[in-house]
């Protein structure tokens, strides 16, 4: 894992390639886990089947030019053959971090350990941002979603790009929650029909 800087010039050329094209279709999901004061994250992404070309490189919570974490990783997981960056340029107060993925290498990328159409790979990372931050909008610009992401058909600014956010998985208890609070309207919903109009007498009970 190492931090890397990237440059103004490179950053305008990934402002401008892939946009002429829709070749790349991807989705990604992403999930957390409680682990002791961290929390460790996993993602899934997947390169559609309606995808013309494979995918290098997996950066996430970044578009060029921001990053949109709001603290650095502690611990990065990749797939075999992949290798990985935490990204923070430029490095000042105002800019969060990101995670960069490249198949191979950013310096020797491995196009046959790339994510071919109908293909998914599974990154991972450890942090201290709590669900809340990373499934959020981020306190850096202008507070877009942390999820916000690119992908590249290649290295880094190279061959088609595509901008996407990925689909946050809820926790368990939040899942948990929800489901309460869905079964707390329908017993007030009851409630509220258990009365006949205008007689005051119940016509149903509900057990406590």
């Amino acid at each position: 894992m190492k931090s890397i800087a990237i440059w103004a010039a490179a950053l305008c050329v990934g402002f401008g390639g892939g946009a002429a094209k829709a070749a790349l279709v991807v989705g990604a999901t992403i999930s957390a886990q409680q682990d002791g004061s961290n929390y460790d994250y996993t993602i899934v992404l997947t390169n559609s089947a309606a995808s013309t070309v494979n995918v290098g490189t997996f950066w996430f919570a970044w578009i060029p030019g921001q990053d949109y974490l709001k603290t650095s990783p502690s611990s990065i997981t990749s797939p075999a053959g992949w290798s990985s960056a935490i990204t923070h340029f430029p490095d000042a107060p105002t800019n969060g971090y990101a995670i960069q993925w490249v198949a191979g290498s950013g310096a020797s990328p491995d196009p046959t350990k790339a994510i071919t159409p109908g293909s998914s790979l599974t990154f991972g990372f450890t942090s201290a941002d709590a669900p809340s931050e990373v499934f959020g909008n981020s306190t850096f610009f202008n507070h877009p979603s942390v999820l916000t992401s690119f992908v590249y058909e290649g290295a880094p600014f190279r061959g088609e790009s595509l901008q996407f956010t990925v689909a946050a998985v809820p926790e368990p208890s939040s899942l948990a929650l929800a489901a309460f609070g869905t079964l707390g309207g329908a017993v007030a919903l009851r409630r509220r029909r258990a009365k006949a109009p205008g007689s005051g007498a119940r016509v149903d009970s509900i057990n406590s």
